[in-house]
């Protein structure tokens, strides 16, 4: 399953990301430990016999599922269900006797544990039911007054613990049975399921589709999509079928999407060294969906939003999407997590996979290079999260929801940790390691003692250890380092120091205690040796003590020195070094990870190497560097070093920025045009309103229209002067708001743009308020565009008067109502982002009567935020009358729901 984002900004590399200042608990009100469930039944077999109707939002099924018995003297078993119309259940055969117990039923077998059936009997029950337009689960998505044109799809979502929505069933990751699914849909829609397709057959009713997977799996990847799609397949390994399905008109953007999947099956079988196991591999591209992709055993479903045009394919690629849900099969269906606290053997193996595919595929948006920076903004993503959020270990049994896990410590750490692993181990060791695990546990549930095992036997490495620090344990080192040169004894001294506090503890000098990482480290120095350049490299053990001092004899005073230069260890890093090492590496260096480095800590004192040398090589390196990763970084630095420096370095840093706008790698170029936007400067903003204008890239076009609204008020600025600018901005944004693009990128940034004009919290931008307003609540704007809408509005919140403030705040009430999963999550981080107290009500609201998970916790959390912040409303009043709102409208919600339950059936009760 997919939903982090990938990070693809120019941050730090990580100095100064371990701050923890604004750091809060892991943990919701509610949140408790978790375990599995007994299993004193053991399903074997799930036949899923279904009718469904996408206009009605109805389904009708009949769930037989045979079980064999575990713990003897059983006169009932609990199914997990939830709001579904039970109508009939029968044992054998035979009628059986229910009773629904909230979010569960009860199925009775016999009167007494002597007629119940005994250890190792195998029987059948069946369940049949009705279920209307359920909350979670099964999704209904359609036309409706807004967009008339949008088509009928169907589809069902059941990580972590939501198929019980949709059919009754031992709802939970700790056992495996094979499945089929019998589906009846309208003439003219397609079903789609795991497994084999059986027979399509037409009846009276429509068309039924009849599936099998006879490899066994967890329920919650048990799927159906129905909609009108387009087909068309590859051939795999072995012939195997790799099939496609989008809406009508998109087989072309589908194809860019998904393209590389067959030779992904090709690169993950050659090196997990377990063939791909079942009958089949579909990929189904829906409307609505609420993550970017779900790992359904055989028939993974995938957002739409992946599907791109030529234009977009510049900057975008469906790759890390479509590798992690693929790697998903032998990671989370093969190999399935036994309770959600080891689902990082699911979702890190897969975000570790994406990169594993990156370095397989050389070439367009592939290699090594690529593979390093993906790697680089995986960790950008979990730092951030570790330093501004919460800090947790990867294993954790503690939530409110299962849902609450699936966050940047389970995919991009748990990722990063494996590729740790890899070079603890060696590619070698490493890659028998995960064949032994795959081929041992393959068609089980495992948990992450499985794995250490496995590595410990094809090894014989113990790794308990780095697993109680890395896995078990939170956090990871923050490391200082510090570099002498001793030129009487021809020595290179090198301090390192763990400075990350909490856990296991060695006490320092200064008597802080220190939870240190023991973990092998290289240490690279250059030297010049007369002819060329020479490497002296040092395998060092870290996690000794606090502070180790390393001594490396060189025949010369190094030109280069890199701590763990392949960046194999998550971390932040403060590696002082002199200019001339920093330039040198910044040219020299053949690891990208090394140049990024390189200018990165150029920029991080940006007054002490504040001269022309340096901007000469940054501006070098923006321009010519083979890899547009270092020329993006290395623009942000050139734009550190233009906003803080004397004026001739800065003009020299500005000028440079200016002449690399012309630069072929669009992602590069995109750096440089957001660089550029840091500076106040009316030569940089004329520049950039040419990008904004026209650039081949959505992306670049995009950047440039927010860089040059950023750029073009300039701090000396006459009043008059500053009005005439905002009004010439505020007449292009409007004029962009028409442009189309991919993911609207550039209608987004100009509503974004908008948002920062001056004079528009004060009420003196109507027209600019009134676009945001209009976009923000009108549900015919395109989804993308509304969300960007609704951020801008967060922007403007944080100043405006107090009539802004209340027009602003009815648009987000208003959005509170809105069913969509996108607008919500979109609206609860506006009301973060807006910092004042009037969101709290909201937010309350919202998580009390969300149904999803991650609506909850997030509304949850935001609302923790403004708590601990403190922030307060203009005037007691003013919270008097927004809690007497909120009051209002929790009226007319029971009066509809005291409505609701009058009209409703027994059964719906």
């Amino acid at each position: 399953m997919t939903f982090c984002s990938k990070c693809v900004g120019a941050a730090s590399f990580g100095a100064g990301a371990g701050s923890r200042s604004d750091r809060g608990s892991f943990f919701v009100p509610g949140a408790v430990k978790h375990y599995a469930p007994d299993l004193p039944l053991k399903l074997e077999h799930i036949r899923l016999e279904v009718a469904v109707n996408p206009q009605g939002k109805t389904l009708a099924g009949t769930v037989t599922q045979r079980v064999s018995v575990i713990a003897p003297g059983q006169t009932s078993f609990k199914l997990d269900q939830v709001g579904l119309a039970i109508e009939k259940v029968e044992v054998g055969g035979k009628l059986a006797r229910f009773e629904i117990q909230g979010d569960s039923m009860r199925v009775y077998l016999a009167e007494s544990p002597e007629q119940a059936p005994k250890e190792g009997e195998s029987f059948e029950f069946s369940v049949r039911y009705k279920v209307s337009d359920p909350r979670r689960g099964l999704y209904f998505t359609g036309p409706d007054a807004d967009h008339p044109k949008k088509p009928w799809q169907v589809w069902s979502q059941g990580q972590d613990e939501d198929n019980r929505h949709w059919f009754p069933t031992f709802d939970y990751p700790n056992q495996k049975a094979t499945s089929e699914v019998i589906a009846t849909v309208p003439k003219g829609f397609t079903a789609v399921s795991n497994g084999a397709l059986l027979s399509k057959k037409d009846s009276s009713e429509g068309v039924v589709y009849h599936y099998r997977l006879g490899t066994p799996h967890v329920t919650y990847l048990i799927t159906l999509t129905v909609g009108e799609f387009v087909e068309w397949a590859d051939a795999g390994p072995r012939g195997l079928p790799v099939q496609y399905f989008v809406a009508p008109g998109l087989q072309e953007n589908g194809k860019r999407a998904f393209g590389n999947t067959p030779k992904m099956i090709e690169a993950y079988e050659k090196r997990v060294g377990v063939p791909y196991a079942y009958e089949k591999y579909s990929q189904v591209a829906v409307q609505d969906f609420i993550f970017g992709g779900m790992e359904n055993t055989s028939a993974t479903t995938q957002t739409d939003l992946v599907l791109h045009d030529a234009r977009a394919h510049l900057d975008f690629s469906g790759d890390p999407l479509v590798s992690h849900e693929l790697a998903h099969q032998w990671f989370g269906d093969l190999l399935t997590c036994r309770d959600w606290s080891h689902g990082w053997l699911n979702e890190g193996f897969a975000t570790f996979m994406e990169r594993v595919w990156i370095e397989e595929n050389p070439g367009e948006g592939g290699g090594i290079d690529e593979a390093k920076y993906y790697q680089l903004a995986d960790l950008r993503e979990y730092l951030d999260e570790d330093a501004h959020r919460y800090r947790r270990p990867i294993v954790c049994n503690s939530y409110l929801e299962p849902i609450d896990l699936f966050d940047c410590h389970l995919y991009q750490k748990g990722g990063l940790v494996l590729n740790l692993i890899r070079h603890v181990l060696g590619a070698d060791l490493f890659w028998k390691s995960v064949q032994l695990y795959v081929s041992r546990h393959r068609g089980q549930n495992v948990e992450t003692l499985d794995l250490i095992r496995a590595i410990e036997e094809a090894t014989g490495r113990n790794l308990r250890r780095l697993f109680d620090e890395w896995v078990f344990g939170a956090g990871h080192p923050e490391l200082e380092l510090a570099f002498e040169w001793h030129e009487d004894k021809k020595t290179a001294e090198i301090s390192i120091e763990q400075k990350q506090t909490g856990g296991e503890a060695s006490v320092t000098k200064e008597g802080a205690t220190t939870h240190l990482f023991h973990v092998p480290a290289i240490l690279e120095l250059t030297v010049a040796d007369g002819v060329g350049r020479k490497k002296i490299t040092r395998q060092i053990e870290l996690g000794g003590s606090a502070r180790e001092r390393v001594f490396v004899a060189c025949d010369s005073k190094p030109i280069a020195v890199r701590f763990d230069p392949n960046n194999n260890i998550p971390k932040t890093l403060l590696f002082p070094r002199p200019k001339e090492m920093l330039l040198d590496q910044l040219v020299h260096d053949e690891d990208c990870i090394g140049r990024i480095e390189a200018a990165l800590e150029l920029a991080r004192e940006p007054g002490k190497f504040a001269t022309r040398d340096v901007v000469d090589a940054l501006a070098k390196a923006m321009s010519t560097d083979r890899f547009w990763g270092v020329q993006a970084e290395a623009a942000s630095a050139l734009a550190t070093m233009a906003a803080v420096s004397g004026s001739a370095v800065a003009d020299a840093a500005r000028d440079a920025l200016i002449a690399a706008l012309s630069v072929k790698h669009p992602k590069a170029r995109r750096g440089i045009v957001k660089a550029l936007g840091k500076l106040k400067d009316i030569k940089a903003s004329q520049a950039l309103k040419k990008l904004a204008v026209s650039d081949p890239s959505y992306a670049v076009e995009g950047e440039a229209t927010l860089a040059w609204t950023s750029s073009m008020f300039l701090p000396s600025q006459a009043p008059a002067e500053a009005r005439g600018a905002a009004d010439e901005a505020e007449a292009f944004l409007i004029q962009q708001l028409s442009k189309e693009s991919y993911r609207e990128q550039i209608r987004g940034a100009a509503l974004r743009a908008l948002a920062t004009l001056p004079g528009i919290a004060r009420g003196e931008r109507p027209k600019a308020i009134a676009a945001l307003v209009e976009r923000a609540r009108l549900r015919t704007t395109p989804l993308d565009a509304r969300i960007a809408a609704i951020d801008a509005l967060s922007t403007v919140v944080r100043s405006a008067t107090l009539a802004m403030r209340a027009e602003i705040f009815e648009t987000f009430t208003e959005l509170s109502a809105e069913a969509n999963f996108r607008i919500r999550m979109g609206l609860i981080h506006a009301l973060d982002n807006a910092g004042v107290a009037e969101g709290i009500p909201l937010l309350s609201r919202i998580s009390m009567s969300d149904a999803d998970g991650r609506v909850k916790r997030s509304a949850t959390v935001a609302m923790r935020h403004l708590q601990a912040a403190g922030t307060t409303p203009e005037s007691v009043a003013e919270l008097r009358s927004a809690f007497e709102k909120l009051q209002e409208e929790q009226k007319k919600l029971k009066g509809w729901v005291e409505e609701l339950r009058a009209a409703s059936t027994p059964a719906q009760k």
